[in-house]
């Protein structure tokens, strides 16, 4: 291979892998969002084209194998291009779908909604799109060959009908353009003017190879063949930056470092197999093809590992699944008080056991210093003597065979039940009856019960001692039960949603307590005015949290968890993905994290209004 074809390789070559990649990235994380899948099947039309141009530098044998039903699978390669095995294969893709396509996200991301007019666009677009389609495979109406050299864009004739599409394409992609530039003057907000700055950029590029195909093609000038691959894949470079810096085209947020980890990841993979598909070619003689089909199906299997992983998972385990999730709603309902949280722990602890092969379980809650046991799933140990030094832990923790005294020597896992800041139990697991540890997508299949579990026994057991307050204090005081009541959780929790709403913070209860009206002025006190008290005193309960003057490093411990998420959350008003990158945290722990901050700032707020009266 001489430097012009070497480098035409390589540029398709990885812009091929790149535009299947990205497409897969947009589609695996937004499965329901239409543009996300209109822009992949955009992307994916692009490596089409690649392919091609990287098949007709070393094109397949196929003649050799008499294949000619491949005619049939591409319905819009030209006639006779199967039995030609070289130049040909250019014309076996046409980016027409990719045009047509894009035209149509850029018409979704116009503001204001879908009307007539639009749509009759779009309609009209794709028509146009169809009909090329269909000239195409008669031989010579849009292009020809003229058993020129591949590297070049004058061995592609210009037929008849090419003015006429050429022109109606040259449109669209106008069209397109228009649509995104109007967007970004229309939007004033930076995040999304940001996104539609790089997608115009990425269309001025590719809406330039109009003008190349025209040169090369129709006034026959010897364009190389790598000028048109550029043009095509710095839109796909240009798409890519977009989705990982400024989240564009997508649903909702997508995390830098995520989309870096994916890219690297993606890259070491195709190293690997490029690697292995030249050591094919050089010992045992197979075609350089090869070396293009590999990584391809590489990017391909390891882009859709954990999203075809999650789709077994629904089927081998909903029953499982189904069962648990319908015992934990039961739980939540029934688990208002001792009596209900008795009569539901069990059925939610046999099917939390059963879903991962647990030989036995167990339930215990704190009392004091006590342990009671309050469910169990075939446990035939009989009594325990353990304290609760001897339960407490921050997180699950895999124990060893042996960690307790008989009959709890084969405890194979310890899962912490919190209420609040305060281990309120644990769930101890017996061995898998499958083997002798817990795999970590049991542990995964675990931790949302068990934050389920933790919740109905933190607020049954809150309900429980709040009633009894109250009988007392009804029948010392003879104080009603409305003014006995604690400050609620979800009362705060709303606050801090509507924390800068300061008309729905006057409206709340919180603005109704001690707390409120000793913070109020003397004289002239509005709405507004006692809404701003709640947001301050809410501001001062939150950095009542913090655990010390200045964060002693990056992560922060583990104690600086729940202040930081109220800060950054609420006060801050950061997305939830850039705080748990922040923490370095997973969303399960940082959903759990989270509630049980909230519950510590309820508390929090409690103390001080108790401290008041």
């Amino acid at each position: 291979m001489n430097f012009l074809q070497n480098f035409t390789f390589i540029i398709n070559f990885i812009a091929l892998l790149l535009a299947l990649w990205l497409g897969l990235f947009l589609v695996t994380r937004n499965p329901k969002y239409i543009i996300s899948w209109l822009t992949a099947l955009s992307l994916w039309s692009l490596a089409g084209s690649f392919l091609y141009t990287l098949f007709s530098i070393s094109p397949p044998q196929l003649p050799a194998l008499k294949l000619t039903w491949l005619q049939k699978i591409p319905f819009f390669w030209p006639t006779g291009a199967i039995e030609q095995y070289e130049i040909p294969w250019l014309l076996g893709w046409f980016v027409i779908p990719a045009i047509t396509l894009w035209h149509h996200v850029t018409v979704l991301m116009r503001p204001g909604r879908m009307n007539s007019f639009r749509l009759l666009r779009i309609v009209a677009v794709y028509l146009i799109g169809i009909l090329a389609l269909q000239l195409q495979t008669y031989n010579q109406l849009l292009y020809s060959m003229d058993g020129g050299n591949p590297l070049y864009l004058n061995s592609i004739q210009s037929g008849p009908w090419y003015p006429v599409f050429g022109g109606a394409l040259a449109i669209i992609s106008i069209a397109s353009l228009y649509n995104l530039v109007h967007s970004a003057i229309d939007t004033p907000a930076k995040m999304p003017h940001n996104q539609l700055v790089i997608l115009v950029s990425a269309s001025v590029f590719a809406g330039l190879t109009g003008p190349l195909s025209i040169l090369g093609s129709y006034f026959h000038l010897p364009i190389p063949m790598v000028a048109m691959s550029l043009l095509e894949g710095i839109p796909v470079g240009l798409i890519g930056y977009g989705v990982a810096r400024y989240s564009a085209l997508m649903e909702g947020r997508t995390i830098d470092r995520d989309f870096l980890y994916d890219l690297i990841t993606l890259g070491i993979i195709v190293v690997v197999y490029v690697l292995a598909a030249w050591g094919l070619i050089i010992f045992y003689g197979v075609s350089t093809g090869i070396l293009i089909i590999l990584p391809v199906l590489a990017v391909i299997t390891h882009s859709l590992r954990n999203n075809v992983h999650y789709l077994l998972e629904e089927v081998v385990f909903r029953e499982e699944t189904s069962n648990l999730h319908s015992n934990l709603h039961k739980l939540a309902r029934m688990a208002v008080d001792k009596a209900g949280l008795e009569a539901t722990l069990p059925q939610s602890l046999d099917t939390l056991c059963y879903s991962v092969r647990a030989t036995y379980g167990l339930i215990l809650l704190f009392e004091g210093d006590t342990i009671k046991q309050s469910a169990a799933y075939r446990w035939k140990g009989g009594q325990i003597s353990l304290n609760t030094k001897d339960l407490k832990a921050d997180d699950v923790i895999h124990l060893t065979q042996g960690k307790y005294q008989a009959p709890l020597d084969e405890a194979a896992l310890l899962i912490p039940l919190y209420g609040g800041e305060e281990q309120i139990g644990v769930i101890l697991l017996g061995r898998p009856s499958n083997g002798i540890r817990y795999a970590d997508e049991d542990l995964k299949r675990l931790l949302y019960p068990a934050d389920w579990i933790s919740d109905a026994i933190f607020y049954a057991r809150q309900k429980t001692a709040l009633m009894d307050k109250i009988s007392k204090l009804t029948e010392t005081t003879g104080v009603n039960e409305s003014q006995a009541n604690r400050i609620l959780v979800e009362d705060v929790e709303n606050a801090l949603r509507n924390l800068y709403d300061f008309l729905y913070l006057a409206d709340s209860s919180l603005a109704d307590t001690h707390l409120i009206e000793s913070d109020l002025p003397d004289k002239n006190v509005t709405h507004i005015d006692r809404g701003k008290v709640v947001n301050k005193v809410i501001c001062e309960a939150i950095n009542k949290l913090r655990p010390e003057t200045s964060i002693p490093h990056d992560p922060p411990p583990r104690e600086w968890y729940p202040y930081l998420i109220l800060k950054d959350a609420y006060l801050d008003g950061l997305p939830n993905r850039d705080i748990m990158m922040r923490l370095y945290i997973s969303e399960g722990t940082f959903n759990r994290t989270r509630r049980n901050a909230v519950r510590a700032l309820a508390r929090t707020l409690g103390e001080m209004e108790t401290s008041l009266q």
